[in-house]
């Protein structure tokens, strides 16, 4: 394989702290923001203890993506481990679940943006305004990745601080009773609260998406591991706190499925409300979409230099970005504000997927501990081969579980239509890339020259 790739354009000049900006931005936007009253909605007070469990069960799930990222850091991660280790079949599928996952994903974080920005200008249409917000930061993306970093840097110290006031403002107003009230904590029953579990997946593993900035990150195979592990667990001890001001001190019909200016608008003075709403509502969202832009391109560019798609569509930039894959999510990510979906079945479809994708991961790992046991050896996680395929099998149950909780909520037509383009997928594999070989090509280190 030639290795003359698009890729080598990329620039690795991210450090810890570039990567702990983009990890903490798009774990808190994803998560607090988006999906805090669609839990409670869906669980009650319940979500207290599931934010409690959800960096647990989050660290399960993501531990292949750390262990895999470690032995062998590379462009576009998770793809780059399906299509090497296991081979290109499984490389298409988990193609086809980011695509669907995550330019839906770029939606959610936008709409969330225009949610918590309507409720401090009524006047204004949500949708309208996430269109807004999302051209701004593809603009961003534009410019390049260390760029999007510095921005994310900025605003996850404005985010933290507009956090800490709802919190210090709300703590106190608390009714613990309320709280571990049992018919207030799993209002809809013990499944439901398996499938907020599910959705709030989501809210603490946004960690594990600088796996895909493996090729410009300095010294990554030590720094993405540590980065994950510990801006998974310090959010999530902000998350309890922040869940249980969400959840305890309102009644539950009425912060169901409503963003959290529901409840600071109550326990707030208006300087500070607004002050929140800037800071940390406003801040998170678009954090996390400046985040998720930032990398979201990485697994297609890797694919165009396969061969598997066309490769004119993975140009990269002198400012080092693959920009018709960044506009074609641009694009995609615009459709659903245009047609002005709900952000509840927005939240819903792309956990769902992105839950699939962190399924294909453990198949790579089980394949990397089986068959590949000297890329495994190169790994700061010091694990053994057994030990590594329990860690894929453990994630790959768990995820199934969560999976299913959530698809059972969506409509027969949304997962017909998934079933649909799994098997167009399949054809395409099968047709039109039968005679394309992809070599193992994780030890090479296409971005070395780029520091």
């Amino acid at each position: 394989m030639s290795t003359e790739r698009q890729e080598s354009k990329l620039i690795r000049n991210l450090g810890f702290w570039d990567l702990m900006a983009i990890a903490v931005g798009q774990i808190i936007g994803a998560g607090i923001m988006s999906s805090t009253g669609v839990a409670i909605g869906m669980t009650g007070t319940g979500v207290v203890l599931a934010f409690l469990l959800s960096p647990v069960l989050t660290i399960i799930s993501i531990f292949p993506v750390a262990i895999l990222s470690s032995a062998a850091p590379t462009t576009g991660g998770p793809y780059r481990y399906c299509s090497r280790l296991v081979g290109k079949g499984l490389g298409m599928m988990y193609l086809l679940l980011h695509v669907t996952s995550y330019s839906v994903a770029v939606s959610q974080y936008s709409l969330s943006f225009g949610s918590y920005f309507s409720s401090i200008v009524p006047s204004v249409d949500q949708h309208l305004v996430a269109m807004i917000i999302l051209t701004l930061f593809y603009a961003m993306n534009l410019v390049g990745t260390k760029s999007a970093a510095m921005l994310n840097k900025v605003i996850t110290v404005a985010l933290f601080g507009g956090l800490f006031l709802f919190v210090a403002f709300g703590i106190t107003k608390v009714d613990m009773a309320y709280v571990m009230d049992p018919s207030h904590l799993f209002v809809n029953g013990p499944m439901a609260f398996v499938s907020t579990l599910a959705l709030l997946s989501s809210a603490t593993a946004g960690a594990q998406f600088i796996a895909e900035l493996g090729g410009e990150t300095k010294d990554a195979g030590r720094v993405i591991p540590r980065v994950m592990v510990i801006s998974t667990f310090g959010v999530g001890i902000l998350y309890v706190l922040i869940a249980l001001v969400a959840a305890g001190i309102l009644p539950i019909e009425q912060v169901a499925d409503q963003p959290l200016t529901m409840v600071a608008r109550q326990t707030m003075p208006g300087v500070e409300f607004y002050l929140f709403v800037i800071g940390a509502a406003l801040g998170a969202t678009s954090s996390t979409l400046n985040a998720t832009l930032s990398w979201i391109t990485k697994p297609l560019l890797v694919a165009c230099d396969d061969h598997l798609l066309p490769q004119s569509i993975g140009s990269v930039s002198k400012n080092g970005v693959p920009y018709k894959l960044l506009t074609a999510f641009y694009i995609i990510g615009m459709v659903p504000l245009a047609l002005k979906l709900d952000i509840s079945f927005i939240t819903k479809f792309t956990t769902a997927n992105s839950l699939l994708t962190k399924l294909l991961v453990c198949i790579a790992l089980f394949a990397l501990a089986a068959k590949y046991r000297d890329i495994l050896a190169r790994s700061a996680i010091k694990v053994s081969p057994g030990m590594t395929k329990g860690l894929a099998v453990l994630g790959g149950v768990v995820l199934c579980v969560l999976s299913y909780s959530l698809f059972a909520n969506l409509s027969v037509a949304v997962v017909g239509f998934l079933a649909v383009l799994v098997v167009f997928t399949a054809i395409y594999t099968m047709v039109f890339t039968k005679n394309i070989k992809i070599e193992n090509d994780l030890a090479v280190d296409y971005t070395s020259g780029n520091e």
